[in-house]
């Protein structure tokens, strides 16, 4: 029964993730997935180094890196010193990038409205609920 409820957990995710690329495709956004969740990380974060955008979006330190080179390229974010330790780089979202998520955003929003209109939010709730908790269970193993 376990393995069926993970199996539906990835099978929602990658679903829901099909259905973002789809929409942002449309609008002639080229990111991936990853980079969207980059964005949004340090949308809602500000400046970070590259450890503490590690653990926000659960990557490692050298998937991040090739990401964040990537998108240093494309001019969605860049590297700032640290004033408070300067062998560190902080990482932050260029003005392209902050106006590239605020469009992704509306997308988004649009994506999540259409979504709530064909599911029962009592029933999210308690989705919610029984995620935290088996996220806990899985945590403490």
């Amino acid at each position: 029964m376990l393995q069926t409820f993970v199996q539906t957990i990835l099978q929602t995710q990658s679903y829901y993730r099909q259905i973002i690329h789809r929409k942002i495709r449309e609008h002639s956004i080229d990111v991936t997935f990853e980079m969207l969740h980059i964005l949004r990380c340090l949308d809602g974060a500000g400046k970070v180094n590259q450890q503490e955008l590690a653990n926000l979006t659960y990557k490692d330190k050298s998937s991040l890196s090739y990401l964040i080179k990537n998108m240093e390229k494309r001019g969605l974010i860049k590297r700032e010193e640290d004033v408070n330790d300067k062998r560190s780089k902080l990482v932050v979202l260029s003005d392209k990038g902050n106006k590239l998520y605020v469009e992704i955003k509306k997308i988004i929003e649009d994506v999540y409205n259409e979504l709530e209109k064909n599911v029962n939010l009592n029933h999210i709730e308690l989705c919610i609920g029984y995620m935290k908790e088996f996220t806990q269970t899985i945590k403490e193993n």
